[in-house]
């Protein structure tokens, strides 16, 4: 089965924080689209858009990226038939955590971090997926341990305690 993520923008002004995401999608080699539609601009056309997304037969995961009061996420995720995720543009949103009943967004504030959920999400329909999660996990655990090791190197003065 085919996978994609389809980043929904409400507004071209976001354009640094896409490029975080797109810049996290690549890394796990996810298949993205960016559409830009503003919920309270036109509607009707965001509607017709997640019409359309909701007659594919492909594995979707829709992130959401909009300030202010982000009517994007709410109406998103209670239209569409595949999961979405909150990341708005300006931090902490209270409005992405607040949508109401019906309307069943993730949220993620970090879009560094929406790479790695939208594999996740997908490592059961692609093992490809499944390896690049562990691939990034052990970069992350050898990193650390690299730096425990300078760490220790610099700040024990030399002498080693039993542990």
């Amino acid at each position: 089965m085919d996978q994609r993520v389809v980043i929904m923008a409400g507004s071209e002004s976001d354009r640094p924080h896409i490029e975080k995401i797109i810049e996290s999608l690549k890394y796990f080699e996810i298949p993205f689209e960016v559409r830009i539609c503003s919920a309270h601009k036109n509607p009707d056309t965001l509607l017709e858009i997640i019409r359309d997304y909701n007659g594919l037969s492909i594995a979707i995961v829709f992130i959401a990226v909009a300030g202010g009061t982000d009517a994007l996420s709410g109406t998103l995720s209670f239209h569409a038939l595949h999961p979405v995720i909150s990341c708005p543009p300006d931090g902490s949103n209270e409005s992405c955590l607040t949508n109401p009943p019906g309307s069943s967004n993730a949220y993620i504030a970090n879009a560094k971090n929406v790479g790695k959920f939208a594999a996740q999400s997908f490592a059961h329909l692609d093992p490809r997926y499944r390896k690049l999660l562990e691939q990034y996990n052990r970069e992350k655990v050898n990193s650390l341990e690299k730096s425990d090791k300078e760490f220790q190197k610099r700040f024990t003065g030399g002498s080693s305690w039993e542990v």
